[in-house]
């Protein structure tokens, strides 16, 4: 599921990120790679807050379109 419907403070883990190459290469220079997990921090008018390896990272409704994640099995 993309990024955008995830739900507050559950860990996910990035599966694929969609995109063109330079937006792909922005979205992995700022941590977003495959396999890494992250944390909905808070959602606030079409701007979402990431915890990804120990950073939190703004990122807009758009770009969240396009990260593609699944649920963290505990």
């Amino acid at each position: 599921m993309p990024l955008f419907l995830a739900e507050l403070g559950i860990p996910y883990t990035i599966i694929r990120l969609a995109g063109n190459e330079k937006l792909r290469h922005r979205m992995e220079s700022l941590g977003f790679i495959t396999g890494a997990k992250l944390v909905l921090v808070s959602k606030f008018n079409n701007y979402f807050l990431i915890s990804i390896k120990g950073s939190r990272i703004g990122i807009s409704e758009d770009m969240a379109k396009r990260i593609i994640i699944r649920q963290e099995v505990i």
